[in-house]
């Protein structure tokens, strides 16, 4: 019953952090809803051990070991798709860059001509 407490305690941990993380907004709506549902997820997991018990001892481990194995493959999921997101912003980045750069030559090039008629 102390880990369930312990897993308990940490989903409630999470939670607040994530709700005073996003009161300073320094994370967007999207992810603090993602967040705080992962922590709801855990309290309620942790509260349904007796549930999960069976299946853990299928598997050879504690109800625990269970809990943390789908933890770490949460955190992992969360990882790629961080990553996918940052790849994505890069992109991007890369992409505004380049168009400031053609614009930048554009400006300097009208500069050094002078305004000319279209088409000519």
């Amino acid at each position: 019953m102390k880990q369930e407490l312990l897993i308990i305690a940490g989903g409630v941990i999470l939670g607040v952090l994530v709700l005073a993380v996003a009161r300073r907004r320094l994370l967007t709506v999207r992810y603090t809803v993602g967040w705080v549902l992962l922590a709801a997820v855990v309290i309620v997991l942790a509260l349904l051990t007796p549930l999960i018990e069976p299946i853990a001892n299928w598997f050879g481990m504690t109800a625990t070991g269970v809990l943390l194995f789908l933890a770490t493959g949460t955190l992992l999921l969360i990882c790629i798709q961080l990553s996918i997101t940052a790849s994505g912003l890069t992109a991007q980045q890369r992409d505004l860059t380049e168009a400031i750069a053609l614009l930048r030559e554009r400006i300097d090039e009208l500069e050094v001509r002078g305004p000319e008629a279209p088409g000519s």
